[in-house]
């Protein structure tokens, strides 16, 4: 095949492999590998992860605390049996001989048990929150891992795809050297950039088995996954201050620090409470031999704090001193959230202007000058080595813009998240 049928067919081919950045954003399921959807892989999470399932049972568990702090102390039955001179009281052998039975009620005083309920509320609360927070945040690292594995496996066509162009541009050289019209050293550069992009597909070869290992450990499955869907950019249209203030109002991770908050709210007036007595009541009935009479007795008792200067009043400083601590946590979280927020928000709108600038300029702009360093080594005009750093120059850039499609996707992914909503990304 003449050189300049060469070079036609290899603008063409090239042209073909750099089409679809220049008018659309979905890219395309190439293979016969089956594809997996996103959303298949966030509800075979959701049921079968240890760590979620885990949370659950903790909020479960939570959730029977309040009945059980609420409730008054089981009551105490006893059986009394007093004789004189005998192991067992025989009725009638002593005056002093009787058998009693009677029962005890522990009561404390009114309004402990509704403030030790409500605290273990609050609790369970705090409890329901942190588990929506580990749902979303495993529900983001699987996003993440997704769109990474989408990046990963584009990456290695596109490798795959130059690899091929780049055996072209060998044959060409090739041809021209062995016409007089090329240098041996030309073929010999077409092959180090071969190997070299052989090394770069081994290397994304492992990392593209090393997140799929991960993707798999996250659902909790050994199956062979297949490959990832298109990814279709969607700008984010959501402005910073209305992500900001979703994130006070709806961060699940908030939610939890304000109900823990709440709780050592209550927990200081039930502590201020134990200043108050405890009380109980008990009631016996003995029965006692001839000629004696049976009888019965009631009596009340009071737990009196004597020593509150020790217990009392340390226990409410202590209640203090947890709900300043709940509080700067509360404010502490809010701090590393907001900046977070601000951090990813920023990510994904200038992820956007770069995906613009890519499809836009960059990338036709790297292509006209490789299709002019192509027509100009094919009249002697241009050298291989400027015609190889234009090749590399397209593949980087086509590289770049796929790697940045799944960084956007990335960020947006972890910023609902944190604000526990869509925000209308990928």
């Amino acid at each position: 095949m003449p050189v300049p049928m060469r070079l036609g067919m290899l603008l063409s081919i090239l042209a073909l492999g750099i089409a679809p950045l220049h008018g659309q954003q979905t890219v395309t399921a190439r293979g016969q590998e089956p594809v997996v959807q996103l959303e298949d892989l966030v509800q075979e999470m959701l049921r079968k992860s240890p760590t979620i399932r885990g949370a659950l049972y903790r909020v479960d568990a939570a959730m029977k605390r309040p009945s059980q702090v609420s409730t008054l102390p089981d009551p105490k039955f006893s059986v009394s049996n007093f004789g004189v001179g005998h192991p067992i009281s025989r009725l009638g052998d002593s005056d002093f001989a009787y058998v009693g039975v009677g029962v005890s009620q522990e009561i404390p005083y009114p309004g402990k048990l509704g403030l030790a309920a409500e605290e273990a509320r609050r609790g369970a609360e705090a409890d329901r929150q942190t588990y929506r927070t580990i749902v979303l945040s495993a529900t983001a690292e699987l996003k993440a891992l997704y769109y990474d594995w989408f990046g990963t496996i584009k990456a290695i066509e596109i490798t795959g795809k130059n690899r091929e162009l780049l055996q072209r541009l060998e044959q060409i050289a090739r041809v021209r050297y062995s016409v007089g019209k090329g240098l041996q050293q030309d073929v010999l550069k077409a092959q180090v950039e071969q190997s070299t992009l052989a090394q770069q597909v081994e290397l994304l070869g492992q990392r593209k088995a090393t997140i799929e290992a991960r993707i798999t450990s996250l659902i909790n499955s050994d199956r062979p996954l297949g490959r990832p869907a298109d990814i279709v950019l969607s700008p984010l249209t959501t402005g910073l201050e209305e992500v900001l203030t979703s994130l006070d109002a709806q961060s699940p991770r908030l939610k939890s620090k304000q109900a823990m908050i709440d709780g050592r709210a209550v927990a200081i007036e039930r502590s201020k409470k134990d200043y108050r007595p405890d009380f109980a009541v008990s009631a016996q009935w003995l029965k006692n031999g001839a000629p004696f009479r049976d009888y019965y007795m009631l009596a009340a008792e009071v737990k009196v704090p004597l020593y509150f200067w020790r217990k009392q009043r340390l226990g409410v400083e202590e209640s203090v001193a947890r709900f300043r601590e709940a509080r700067e946590d509360y404010l502490s979280d809010r701090q590393e959230l907001v900046f977070q927020a601000k951090d990813l928000y920023l990510t994904a709108k200038t992820s956007e202007r770069l995906l613009a600038l890519y499809r836009e300029g960059i990338i036709p702009q790297s292509a006209l000058s490789l299709e002019s360093a192509l027509a100009g080594y094919e009249v002697g005009n241009t050298d291989f080595l400027t015609l190889m750093n234009n090749f590399s120059t397209v593949l980087t850039y086509e590289m770049q813009y796929y790697a940045e499609l799944a960084k956007h996707a990335q960020a947006v992914a972890r910023l609902e998240a944190l604000v526990a909503m869509p925000l209308g990304g990928n």
